[in-house]
């Protein structure tokens, strides 16, 4: 497989305007030729990196700019209430939320979730996954059961998940009922929280694959927590078992087809990657886990934890692999990790074509897209 481009494109259309000014980070750039596509769109060469200036509302809006070291092109997308542009339809679109931290207790966090499932379904009434990429409780079984309720009253596509730090949260709780979280109870175990995560969510492990449309989804989950080790912090624990199971199911994909991309989610990111991820380890066995995605420069590793704004700081990453945030439902925080003054809710609408995928930045207390979105080739010739 030879990865193409990345790119950064505006799918914001005439008269929709973004309420926060775009500080994405600057990137590299290595000029190159810029080629034209048989669509007539864009098509960036490897490296390059292009800004193309918004065309007429009623062609391809578009502001585009790549990142390294793939091609893409522009795949516009406007707001859910006003028309699109006339583009090739998807092969099929997916969600990615996380951090929805729903608590039983707690109503705004419900009335977030509820908002943005609504978002996705007028948005892509057709996707074939959502997916709740960690952090989906605090831990107890009435959370889950608020969490599955909700999602039982609201259409919304398929749902796959995979455990944040939050899960584990159970062990926090005394025997009155309340959180404190300066002492663990020994009543509750790492055990008992994946235990309960996957009686839950109808898992028989905290990790899985799922195949859909052909394309090969892993779904991976830290497996400890400070009970078993104290070291282990808020960072996900992958256990050899799993990082065996990852290596087999990485290099099956590519045996089956290397012109694909895979996609890989995991409620931590990895150190020194995203912005914000420097303030923790995030992945015990990161090493480990770096090198098996190094060798596979096909993936795409969605990640959320740090709730960090996807607007206003980078939060996607060109690595060997591609590297993306998709924030936070719950709680969004800014560059200075602490949470943002206004209500934000952030997440990711993912449509995949032949040869590129396309990663939309949505938030949804407005409803409106955030520019730009991230486009990723692949040569399938």
């Amino acid at each position: 497989m030879v990865l193409l481009g990345l790119a950064l494109i505006n799918p914001v259309g005439g008269g929709i305007k973004s309420t926060r000014a775009s500080q994405h980070a600057p990137v590299e750039m290595s000029p190159q030729t810029t080629n034209a596509h048989e669509d007539s769109q864009p098509v960036l060469a490897q490296n390059e990196l292009q800004t193309v200036a918004p065309q007429d509302e009623s062609q391809t809006a578009s502001a585009q700019t790549e990142i390294q070291p793939a091609a893409a092109q522009v795949e516009p997308k406007t707001a859910a209430a006003q028309a699109e542009p006339k583009t090739a339809a998807p092969l099929f679109s997916f969600s990615v939320m996380s951090d929805v931290h729903i608590l039983s207790s707690d109503s705004a966090s419900q009335l977030l979730l509820r908002q943005a499932l609504a978002d996705h379904h007028e948005l892509r009434p057709d996707s074939k996954l959502l997916v709740l990429n960690g952090d989906l409780t605090n831990g107890s079984e009435s959370d889950y059961r608020s969490l599955l309720g909700l999602l039982s009253r609201q259409p919304h596509a398929p749902v796959q998940a995979t455990m944040g730090n939050h899960e584990y949260y159970g062990m926090y709780r005394s025997p009155d009922g309340k959180m404190d979280y300066t002492k663990i109870n020994t009543s509750w175990t790492s055990r008992d929280a994946v235990a309960l995560f996957e009686r839950m969510m109808g898992y028989d492990k905290p990790y899985h694959e799922l195949v859909v449309e052909g394309y090969r989804f892993l779904f991976l989950s830290g497996e400890a927590y400070r009970d078993v080790d104290a070291s282990v912090n808020e960072d996900a624990y992958l256990s050899p078992t799993q990082l065996s199971w990852l290596s087999e199911r990485l290099t099956a994909a590519s045996s089956a087809d290397a012109s694909k991309p895979v996609f890989v989610f995991l409620h931590q990111p990895l150190p020194s990657t995203l912005d914000g991820t420097d303030t923790e380890l995030g992945v015990v066995q990161h090493k480990e886990l770096r090198a098996l995605l190094d060798a596979h420069p096909n993936v795409i590793l969605f990640s959320g934890h740090t709730h960090w704004n996807v607007e206003t700081t980078s939060q996607v990453k060109q690595l060997k692999f591609l590297a993306a945030s998709s924030a936070s439902i719950r709680e969004v925080w800014s560059a200075k990790n602490e949470p943002e003054t206004q209500l934000l809710s952030q997440s990711l609408v993912v449509d995949v074509y032949p040869e590129r995928v396309v990663i939309l930045r949505r938030e949804h207390t407005e409803k409106r897209w955030i520019e730009p979105s991230i486009a990723k080739g692949y040569d399938v010739k």
